[in-house]
């Protein structure tokens, strides 16, 4: 039984998530326009939008952690694009997951339409 219980804390300890806290930071690709597709300026200024979901207790969850809506929060109303976009992803979690926050952070430069 012992040596059941310990194979088994071993291999959740390798698996790469943690059992009371984990603080992930992963980058994510999408593909977005360049410079040359868009009405770029070198005086285009940069924007940084952040869009997170949650979840507690492995009974509710709220909120948009999706691209589309980083992207919308990072030009803010704005009628822009955004171009030369990095998008990184942002995993928060504590005892086993009971309260979890992932969010997805992109930054790019906003050229006007």
């Amino acid at each position: 039984m012992k040596k059941a219980l310990l194979l088994a804390l071993t291999a959740a300890g390798l698996c790469g998530c943690g059992i009371l806290y984990t603080n992930i930071h992963s980058p994510r690709s999408y593909r977005s326009a360049v410079p040359s597709e868009v009405k770029s300026s070198p005086t285009d200024e940069n924007a940084t939008g952040v869009a997170c979901s949650r979840s507690a207790l492995f009974l509710v969850a709220w909120g948009d952690a999706g691209y589309g809506a980083a992207v919308k929060n990072a030009l803010a109303g704005r009628d822009a694009i955004l171009y030369d976009v990095k998008c990184d992803l942002q995993v928060y979690s504590v005892l086993l997951g009971l309260y979890t926050k992932v969010c997805t952070k992109v930054s790019g430069k906003v050229a006007k339409l």
